[in-house]
C-alpha cells in the first residue's frame, strides 16, 4: 500500500482525500476485510456486469493513509493496461466515471 497511486497504464496519480469517512466508503460499495481493511472491487463491462473482462479493485488500510488501486482481469489475479487497447475506451470511460464518483465523494484524490 502506498500513499500515492497510479493505475497501471494511466499517467494520472491519486491519494486518499483526507476528508473521507468510513460511512462514506461503506456508502459506494466497500467491504470491511477481517483485518479491518476497506476493500472495493467493480466490473469494468461494456454489455453485462457478468462477462466483464476486467475490474478495479482497491484497498485502503484501516487508518485510512494507504491506498492501492489495480485493474485487474476478470480472475482478479493479472494486472491489466486498458488504457493502451482502443477497442477498450468504454472501459475507460466507464473507469473515469468511477474514479469521478469517488472524487466527489471526497474518498480519493488527483494529485
Amino acid at each position: 500500500m502506498a500513499n500515492t497511486v497510479i493505475i497501471n497504464g494511466d499517467t494520472r496519480k491519486f491519494t486518499i482525500n483526507e476528508n473521507v469517512k468510513r460511512y462514506s466508503l461503506i456508502d459506494v460499495g466497500f467491504v470491511k476485510s477481517l483485518k479491518g481493511n476497506f476493500i472495493y472491487e467493480h466490473p469494468l463491462y461494456n454489455e453485462s456486469p457478468y462477462n466483464a473482462p476486467t475490474k478495479l479493485k482497491m484497498t485502503i488500510n484501516q487508518d485510512l493513509d494507504h491506498l492501492t488501486m489495480v485493474i485487474t482481469d476478470k480472475n482478479g489475479l493479472q494486472k491489466v493496461n486498458i488504457f493502451k487497447n482502443q477497442q477498450l475506451k468504454p472501459t475507460v470511460e466507464l473507469l473515469n466515471f468511477i474514479l469521478k464518483d469517488l472524487i466527489e465523494r471526497e474518498i480519493i484524490k488527483p494529485l
